[in-house]
């Protein structure tokens, strides 16, 4: 997916952006742990993601390349211009903190619901293989009694076979 490239580009621009500190100090943070989240979901989550999920990650896509617009921006600005635009710089870096908080909490509500979705999906799974081995069970049972009731049937036979073999004996003697 494309997030997790243009994410990977912004942090790295980000992190070596001079004065992030003073400027932004809690972007970096929320930045590291979007990535976390991001590194979470490619490696556990199977290739198959919600809507959600989906409609999460994009809005992070967005939020990401906004970011690199305005790092970059304020890379390439003058020095007298961070001087003079410092209230500007710092409303913006404001307001994409709190879209980076906003996606990662939207990205994050997303996962807990499509693993919630698996845990269901699993659970009923389950289920469906109890009722199979209840009824596997309950076959095994029904075979056990029928092999009894032939394994009395067989004794029968036998102790007949023998009490005739024994009046037959007797009669030959």
């Amino acid at each position: 997916m494309e997030v997790f490239k243009s994410f990977t580009v912004v942090y790295n621009l980000f992190d070596r952006m001079k004065n992030n500190d003073q400027q932004c100090p809690h972007i970096l943070q929320r930045l590291r742990a979007l990535g976390k989240l991001l590194v979470f979901i490619q490696l556990k989550v199977p290739e198959r993601l919600s809507d959600d999920m989906k409609d999460a990650l994009e809005k992070l896509d967005k939020a990401v390349l906004s970011a690199a617009e305005l790092i970059r921006k304020f890379m390439d600005a003058h020095k007298l211009q961070h001087a003079m635009k410092s209230g500007d710089y710092k409303l913006e870096f404001e307001n994409l903190n709190k879209s980076l908080t906003d996606t990662f909490v939207t990205l994050s509500v997303a996962l807990h619901i499509q693993q919630e979705q698996r845990m269901d999906e699993q659970e009923k799974k389950l289920d469906e293989q109890e009722l199979q081995l209840a009824r596997q069970e309950r076959r095994m049972a029904e075979q056990e009694n029928k092999m009894a009731e032939q394994e009395d049937i067989l004794q029968i036979v036998e102790s007949k076979i023998a009490y005739e073999s024994r009046a037959y004996y007797c009669v030959l003697q």
